[in-house]
């Protein structure tokens, strides 16, 4: 008698388990950014107006131009977009293999179980970086970024913290 009942209480809870997880990220987030007032301000101009359009908008010499600066020249800067990003402990390695591996013809519904299995995440990230860049470009900067070696031991959240830390 109390298995039906049982089924839906776990899926409920799993569900909910997803968004406690992904709020959470985001709360970490906020909290790390109210501890630095510049860079909340350029992190949350730039999730408004976008990067290049925030980029020309702001003082020569400010906080949120050295922001800027720092995330324009770093192929994975358009993360920054994402809500949750800076705390973001996934493996900047894999997404960047993961970014690698595809081609034109791999975007297609075969390929998307395999995206949806690395995580919602992932496929955020991708959108976000596709908005910018085209693939080719992207996988370029990508193998560049792995060649170099700077990502091997880092995550997402670590990755854009240490860009924007500069500046402040």
């Amino acid at each position: 008698m109390h298995k039906p009942f049982l089924f839906p209480v776990i899926l409920c809870f799993t569900l909910s388990g997803c968004d406690f997880f992904n709020d959470s990220k985001v709360t970490v987030e906020q909290q790390y950014l109210a501890q630095h007032q510049e860079l909340k301000q350029a992190v949350e101009g730039i999730r408004q107006q976008g990067l290049d359009a925030f980029s020309a908008t702001v003082e020569k010499g400010s906080v949120a131009a050295c922001v800027t600066k720092q995330l324009e020249m770093d192929p994975m800067g358009e993360l920054i977009a994402v809500e949750g990003a800076l705390q973001d402990s996934a493996n900047l390695a894999d997404l960047i293999n993961t970014i690698e591996g595809l081609t034109d013809q791999e975007i297609s519904l075969e390929r998307i179980p395999d995206l949806l299995r690395q995580g919602a995440d992932t496929l955020n990230y991708l959108r976000t970086l596709l908005n910018s860049y085209e693939l080719s470009d992207l996988q370029k900067q990508a193998h560049q970024l792995l060649e170099d070696g700077q990502t091997q031991s880092q995550n997402i959240g670590q990755h854009l913290r240490s860009l924007v830390e500069q500046c402040n």
